[in-house]
């Protein structure tokens, strides 16, 4: 099975804010509590919201193909690392 290729840029978990499933994570700034060093210290255990995998797999499989749904991600990631710039 073909996985998501994260960059591990870290600019998801900078934008938390963004995502009112994570407002509990927001340490005020938008950032994740649980970002540390550009790498997220809950990564095994982190939301399923954070998992691109998990969330096709039970949401967005009737809807996309997986590499559409990728590509979304992938999308969403670009333009995340442009509200940065």
């Amino acid at each position: 099975m073909i996985k998501f290729q994260c960059s591990q840029c870290g600019e998801c978990c900078k934008h938390i804010n963004l995502i009112p499933q994570l407002i509990n994570f927001d340490n005020g700034f938008g950032i994740c509590i649980y970002l540390k060093d550009n790498k997220c210290s809950i990564y095994e255990k982190r939301p399923e919201i954070c998992r691109v995998d998990v969330m096709y797999e039970k949401y967005y499989a009737d809807q996309f193909s997986r590499e559409e749904f990728y590509h979304l991600n992938e999308k969403g990631c670009e333009r995340l690392k442009k509200l940065r710039r």
